[in-house]
């Protein structure tokens, strides 16, 4: 129900009927986030213009899967693993594998052909792995348990937890399970939208709604939450657009009058006054607030915009290392280095600098003798595959180069024969 290509004004949705109905913080949260800092607004709409625009390119990509690799963050009370908020392995493992079949349409409660929405089924082609080594590149088992105690609220969440313990949200899709406040029962859990600060960036999960084993309560037990709110990580809005016949700008998905709960009978609504047709409100979208056994799709359109995320502000993502085992010994500095080629070397004077791909961040050369000694320093803003470097000024003779970027640096030796 595709209206509008800006992202409409948020209302808060909260539960009326308990426990029973689903509760997203997703939208809270960014409403919270744009009273305390008015200019991300501006940021976020332009994220979501920019998705939009991405949509045709991305339908016409020759579309591969892509692995996220993922950290979770465990909170817990200093429980023994596998007790209370300290959930164990086996619950993180089931919620990794039921998240990454609900993206690859591989659900075994998908819709059957005979379905009339069964057309509107769409593989996302994402796929989700727990990281297999950390920022610095050592190994891990994507699991990271954290003793920081019971009552988490959003705010909490947002100004101390995430700040204090986020991976690189640039390579990493972080999510982390908590005890929420007493003051939020019904919160299941909330996601920052695309184009937020880096800080702040992922998923945070009520423990019992995460995965598919160990402590999880139903009608939230089947991974459903987490499909939901990494669709709001991606980019998707509630399929009833958060209003009364909202927009969730989408194209494939039917109007609906407001969010659906527990698990209705089809079809919901047909002909209502938004102008669904005879099959009515698409209930079983992920994007809906129904019980976990109850939601079971995502769209071709929405598909597309969570893959115009992928391939634009989370690009980052597609190249990171993080599901791959780290090479023994081999430091984050060692990789970095091996990122970046010169040459000629020797050379006269000017010389290329070849990187194994671009980057927004700014990098930081120095140039130095044989001593050690600064002679020179250089700064390209938003590196590029190839570019020039002039040091046709200085003498013949063996110089270093230092390269700096994002907390990585490497030397390289060159040779200057004039």
């Amino acid at each position: 129900m595709l209206r509008s290509l800006l992202l409409i004004s948020f209302t808060v949705i909260f539960s009326s009927a308990g426990f029973s109905q689903r509760t997203c913080g997703t939208v809270e949260n960014y409403n919270q986030m744009i009273l305390k800092n008015p200019v991300l607004r501006e940021q976020i709409e332009n994220e979501v213009k920019a998705i939009t625009d991405r949509n045709e390119l991305t339908k016409r990509r020759t579309q591969v899967v892509v692995a996220i690799p993922v950290v979770v963050h465990v909170i817990h009370n200093n429980e023994a693993i596998g007790t209370g908020t300290n959930i164990s392995d086996a619950q993180i493992q089931s919620q990794i594998q039921a998240m990454t079949k609900d993206f690859r349409l591989l659900n075994p409660d998908s819709l059957q052909p005979s379905h009339p929405f069964w057309q509107f089924t769409c593989d996302v082609l994402i796929e989700f792995c727990l990281a297999r080594q950390t920022p610095g590149g050592q190994p891990s088992t994507g699991i990271e348990r954290l003793n920081r105690g019971l009552d988490w609220s959003m705010s909490d969440c947002n100004n101390i937890l995430k700040p204090q313990t986020i991976w690189d949200p640039h390579r990493y899709l972080n999510l982390w399970t908590v005890d929420w406040e007493p003051g939020s029962p019904d919160l299941l859990g909330y996601a920052q939208f695309p184009g937020g600060p880096d800080e702040t960036d992922g998923v945070v999960i009520g423990y019992t709604n995460f995965g598919t084993t160990g402590n999880v309560l139903a009608p939230y037990n089947l991974g459903r939450t987490v499909t939901h709110e990494v669709g709001h990580w991606f980019g998707l809005q509630h399929i009833w657009g958060d209003a009364f016949c909202g927009d969730d700008l989408i194209s494939d998905t039917p109007p609906q009058v407001s969010d659906n709960v527990n698990c209705p009978t089809f079809p919901r609504r047909p002909f209502n006054s938004c102008g669904s047709n005879a099959n009515g409100e698409m209930y079983m979208n992920y994007m809906d607030y129904v019980d976990d056994r109850c939601m079971v799709m995502f769209t071709y359109e929405q598909a597309v915009r969570m893959n115009s995320t992928l391939y634009g502000s989370r690009a980052s993502l597609i190249t990171s290392n993080g599901c791959s085992t780290p090479n023994p010994g081999i430091s984050e500095n060692e990789i970095f280095g091996q990122k970046i080629n010169l040459y000629p070397n020797p050379t006269s004077g000017h010389i290329k600098i070849r990187v194994a791909e671009n980057s927004s961040e700014s990098l930081n050369i120095i140039l130095t003798d044989v001593l050690g000694r600064s002679i020179k320093h250089f700064t390209i803003d938003n590196a590029q595959e190839f570019m020039d470097l002039d040091l046709s000024e200085f003498s013949s003779g063996f110089y270093f180069l230092q390269f700096h970027q994002k907390g990585l640096s490497t030397i390289k030796k060159i040779n200057l024969i004039k």
